[in-house]
């Protein structure tokens, strides 16, 4: 922390006031897709529950939180125009992956539990023998963990330099140890979900490295199984039994409570951020959801839902209509975020609209920066390009890419 805020606020800070600089410099700014818009559409629907909510307190907070995370995924459109600077953020993501799996190893050497790190602020907790990173929740890190790995593979898949090869395989093996010390069930499932990643991508990699990702997961895994407490192993072996005959840590009396205030509230929801107040009188704490979905549809109602869904379909509609290598990796990435969310609430967190957003920056994104270039000294768009506009579908497998003027049309 610097100054009393999380190093990432003050990245998001920095990165604004350099955009904004840049648009004082050059007024121009790219002509949003659809995806874009329904972001503000569902931004908006939160901050518009401000008029109705039942705990105003809590509301105004989220729906601050959401307009936050509508400029992150505005700021990623702004920037992220070509194909390599994808990639950086990309390689930026698996980084910080690469520490919080690191910090873990680190806490377990010294023997600091998340319990221990709870401690710290306050919050009296069970020692469970799982471990995470302070100010990070052990399922919400098993989740970040999760999303990496299609994103490693990804990366893999580019062949960008042995240091970057090595890289990746190394961050492979420290992922998975990692995860089974957070010991967190949906990021083990996720991860799993993950790793389909590598058969959709294997021809493009070299036989050695086909053969490196059987070793590789092998050494993570055993690696961790030798570390992990029984007790931890014990919970990730009851998984199955838990989502066939459990209440997954309670979390369904937490749905059963949230869909009984549902129904007094359908139509407009019980506020962004207020599911914790709608259930406090069944449950007695003003727990979150633990589910994603049925968080966005008791706290929005059917019309914050029908916005969301209506999100998510442009968002598999980019990644269907990506090129290959991309298309796998945000299909899967999208699959890994679903299964994660369905026991996370992660409607606002800063993970899942970087994702969103870097998805749809990266679906219109040019292929590479001397293409991008080339294009801007041509008066006239190649007559097999395919210009992305608001509502229009992203470029092509077969697409050139179109003069400056038209991908970047001032408003």
């Amino acid at each position: 922390m610097i100054g009393g805020f999380v190093i990432g606020r003050w990245v998001i800070v920095l990165v604004s006031l350099i955009l904004a600089l840049r648009i004082v410099v050059r007024p121009q700014i790219r002509k949003p897709a659809l995806v874009l818009g329904l972001m503000l559409a569902t931004a908006l629907w939160a901050v518009l529950s401000t008029l109705w909510t039942i705990d105003e307190d809590l509301t105004s907070t989220r729906a601050g939180t959401f307009v936050q995370l509508l400029l992150l995924a505005w700021m990623i459109w702004e920037l992220v125009t070509t194909d390599e600077r994808a990639l950086g953020l990309l390689r930026a993501y698996a980084f910080g992956a690469s520490v919080l799996a690191s910090s873990t190893l680190i806490n377990y050497m010294n023997g600091v539990q998340a319990a221990d790190l709870a401690a710290q602020k306050g919050l009296v907790r069970t020692r469970t023998f799982r471990y995470t990173v302070a100010g990070v929740n052990e399922n919400d890190l098993g989740l970040m963990l999760a999303l990496s790995i299609p994103i490693t593979l990804y990366l893999l898949s580019r062949r960008r330099g042995p240091l970057m090869v090595l890289y990746c395989w190394l961050h492979m093996g420290l992922c998975l140890t990692a995860l089974l010390l957070a010991g967190s069930r949906a990021g083990l499932i996720s991860a799993i979900v993950g790793l389909v990643m590598f058969p959709l991508i294997m021809y493009r990699l070299p036989r050695w490295q086909r053969a490196a990702f059987i070793f590789v997961c092998a050494a993570g895994l055993l690696v961790g199984i030798s570390l992990v407490p029984d007790v931890v192993l014990g919970r990730l072996a009851n998984t199955q039994t838990e989502l066939s005959e459990g209440t997954l840590t309670h979390r369904t009396v937490l749905w059963s409570a949230g869909l009984e205030a549902f129904r007094d509230h359908a139509f407009m929801g019980v506020g962004a951020g207020a599911y914790g107040a709608a259930i406090v009188n069944a449950v007695d704490i003003p727990f979150v959801a633990h589910n994603t979905f049925i968080s966005i549809l008791v706290e929005q109602g059917v019309i914050g839902a029908l916005l969301w869904l209506a999100m998510l379909g442009s968002l598999f509609y980019c990644a269907v209509k990506s090129r290959y290598d991309e298309r796998c990796l945000w299909i899967v990435l999208l699959c890994t975020w679903a299964i994660g969310v369905s026991t996370l609430t992660w409607e606002y967190h800063k993970a899942t609209w970087l994702v969103f957003g870097l998805l749809t920056a990266h679906a219109y994104a040019r292929r590479t920066a001397p293409e991008f270039a080339k294009a801007r000294r041509s008066p006239f768009p190649p007559t097999s390009a395919i210009v992305p506009n608001f509502g229009e579908a992203p470029i092509m497998q077969s697409a050139t890419y179109s003069s400056s003027r038209q991908a970047f049309p001032s408003r």
